[in-house]
């Protein structure tokens, strides 16, 4: 039978590659925790909006590239991911065209996780930036991770155009 559960961290501790054993609330596992859930949240908007599952699954592939580099595992990656992602804020913008009202999240299911990941996003690139200042992540993980949630938020109005969603204008 295979065991799904070693036991060895119940006493609070884990190993990180590139940091050997650490405390489970260290900062290199709070953003491989962060970089984690930005997948799995991904992964609904494919499941969501398959329409968009390729792009999104190359931005999977990126995200957890990104986790491995923090582990120490060099995967080239580079500062062309981060004009590949700004190529598609342009095109995908262009599409929808200039926003003139601040909007919150809703519209298509879809859309919403969509906004679900940029903010998940966000607090992913926070807690990878506190490793950066501490040396343990690159500044292209800083920039990809940054542009991911413009092209997150660009494609959340975008879902909703395509579907015949409206979006939800902020009124103060």
């Amino acid at each position: 039978m295979f065991m799904w559960y070693t036991g060895k961290g119940d006493q609070g501790k884990t190993k990180a590659p590139s940091s050997g054993e650490v405390w489970k609330d260290d900062k290199i596992i709070e953003a491989f925790g962060n970089l984690d859930e930005l997948n799995s949240a991904l992964g609904v908007i494919s499941s969501a909006f398959p329409e968009i599952s390729e792009l999104i699954e190359k931005i999977q592939d990126n995200v957890f590239r990104i986790s491995s580099e923090i582990a120490g595992y060099n995967m080239g990656f580079d500062q062309e991911r981060v004009k590949e992602l700004e190529k598609l804020i342009e095109n995908y913008g262009n599409e929808i065209g200039p926003l003139k009202n601040f909007v919150l999240p809703g519209g298509h299911l879809a859309s919403s996780f969509t906004n679900l990941a940029r903010t998940i996003c966000r607090r992913a690139e926070r807690s990878v930036v506190s490793i950066y200042k501490d040396g343990k992540a690159n500044e292209n993980h800083v920039k990809y991770l940054n542009r991911l949630s413009t092209l997150l938020f660009v494609l959340a109005l975008w879902i909703n155009k395509k579907t015949g969603y409206q979006n939800v204008i902020w009124r103060p």
